[in-house]
């Protein structure tokens, strides 16, 4: 299969095949403040996190039939 593309405002960004099912519906942000700046990621598929947010848990969403 594949790598998946997606682009919005510009910005394209590219999806293993492999990992399409587990980041749909997913929304990717970038904050800037004066003290950083950084890409935030909303996952759906997200069941668990340890508390410092390094390690999740993400199911694969079903496919579409």
């Amino acid at each position: 299969p594949a790598d998946e593309r997606v682009e919005d405002n510009g910005v394209s960004i590219v999806i293993d095949a492999k990992a399409v099912l587990f980041l749909l519906g997913s929304v990717v942000d970038y904050e800037v403040s004066p003290m950083h700046s950084k890409f935030t990621f909303t996952n759906p598929n997200q069941t668990d996190a340890c508390g410092c947010g390094e390690s999740v848990t993400i199911v694969p969403a079903q496919a579409a039939e």
